[in-house]
């Protein structure tokens, strides 16, 4: 309507042409074949040069540069002319692919933790076996064969642990020396760099030790040097550089990992699917260690990911060793090799051990001696760890503040808030003497902590 009340005398078809030219959504008119007779600015934008378009109902289409549209048609004439229209849905196909990215991821993680739960208990027992052969009369040739297999023996069983442990438990918490994990991972992957690959590392002998898993630590370090080695690839044939550094700053300890391989987006770079394969995991284990993984990339190229932890505060204080003295501590485990490597340990240290080999046995105990701590095997035939628990808490409710569950299998979600309700720490098998110690020292101040 004109300002005096009468009606305008617009053209109508000039009306729906210009109401097509500027609909912000990409339309189009297509014959019978899909070539596009007619469309409006915004499809020439995003389909800019496609000559023809899908003759389905509904089609996905990926637009170079511009993102997934999805294309639908409807009839237009009986002659086969139709209406196309596109609605951009690049955000709900991002998304569809990480979905189906993290099932697949997820798929392969069970697989993964059943094998790596299968392996633990054998890797658990040589370990043990070792140490126990180690702390007899040897020469110095057999002491050394007998160090050296219980280094790899620990060190394989940690690795697969740390396949079932992450995402599943709280990582284990021991002292570690950064610059051993650095060089332990370069010599694994010597053999597949080539003379046009030049690894350099640059370690603060200085550099305090870090706390923490070291092998969910290993694998973090594991997965930079991966991922910059795939970066340097792409510059073949010229020679991939890859430089490796430690150094402490400010009570904290990083690693600095680059490479001269092409310039990668920082700010995208931990996203699934950019391809820094495994990158934002190994973000989320450095925030576990309350740590923190960040990365920057030059303007022309290569790249730096910085791996940034907690130094370690020092050795446990002496009264960490005054308080094992005097204590009784029973251990509950079926497996002779473990509650004689926890019985040695601990007694060294000034404790008086006891060693029951069921629930039962150890429920018997209880009924004519107190003890002060009782290490209890999760998982045992007959009695369970658990269900010894919970009757030792009907007999005596102060002990079941110094309980504490050792297990192989990874724990799942019910039985860490049974843990978390009731107080009650756990440690996973395999674990050696200063991680036994560690824990239970953590335990014992935390009494005293609660009596002060």
């Amino acid at each position: 309507m004109s300002r005096d009340g009468a009606a305008l005398t617009l053209d109508p078809a000039q009306l729906v042409s210009m109401m097509f030219a500027l609909l912000p959504v990409p339309i189009a008119i297509t014959d019978h074949r899909g070539r596009v007779v007619l469309c409006n600015s915004c499809f020439t934008d995003v389909f800019q040069g496609v000559p023809s378009m899908p003759t389905e109902v509904q089609r996905e289409v990926e637009v170079a540069g511009r993102g997934t549209f999805q294309v639908q048609t409807l009839p237009l004439t009986d002659q086969g002319y139709k209406i196309v229209f596109a609605t951009d849905v690049s955000d709900q196909t991002q998304l569809r692919k990480r979905v189906a990215g993290l099932e697949k991821m997820a798929a392969v993680g069970r697989v993964v933790t059943g094998v790596a739960t299968e392996l633990e208990t054998p890797l658990a027992d040589i370990a043990s076996y070792a140490f126990l052969v180690e702390r007899t009369s040897l020469t110095p040739e057999m002491r050394q064969i007998v160090q050296n297999l219980l280094e790899k023996a620990e060190r394989a069983a940690h690795l697969v642990q740390s396949l079932s442990a992450i995402g599943s438990v709280t990582p284990r918490t021991a002292p570690f020396d950064l610059n051993t994990i650095v060089r332990n991972v370069v010599e694994l992957r010597r053999h597949r760099h080539g003379a046009d690959v030049e690894v350099t590392l640059d370690l603060d002998m200085t550099l305090p030790r870090a706390v923490g898993d070291p092998s969910l630590i290993e694998q973090v370090v594991l997965t930079l040097l991966m991922n910059a080695e795939d970066s340097i690839s792409a510059i073949r044939p010229y020679v991939g550089t890859i430089d490796l550094r430690t150094c402490a700053r400010n009570d904290r300890i990083q690693l600095h990992v680059s490479d001269n391989g092409p310039a990668r987006d920082s700010r995208r770079i931990f996203e699934p699917g950019e391809g820094a394969v495994g990158l934002n995991i190994c973000a989320e284990i450095a925030k576990d260690h309350d740590g923190e993984l960040y990365a920057w990339s030059s303007y022309d190229n290569g790249a730096t990911l910085t791996l940034e932890l907690p130094s370690y505060s020092g050795e446990p204080s002496s009264d960490s060793a005054r308080r094992l003295v005097g204590k009784a501590i029973i251990v509950v485990d079926n497996e002779g090799q473990i509650a004689e490597l926890v019985k040695e340990t601990l007694t060294r240290h000034g404790a008086t051990v006891h060693i029951a080999d069921s629930g039962s046995d150890a429920y018997e105990r209880f009924k004519t001696q107190a003890y002060d701590l009782v290490i209890c095997d999760r998982h045992m035939p007959g009695l369970s760890g658990q269900g010894l628990y919970r009757l030792v808490q009907d007999m005596d409710p102060q002990s079941t503040q110094r309980f504490l569950f050792v297990t192989t299998d990874p724990v799942p979600a019910d039985t860490r808030q049974f843990f978390s309700e009731h107080r009650v720490h756990f440690m996973r098998k395999p674990f050696n003497s200063q991680e036994l110690l560690n824990t239970v020292d953590r335990l014992f101040s935390r009494d005293e902590r609660q009596d002060s």
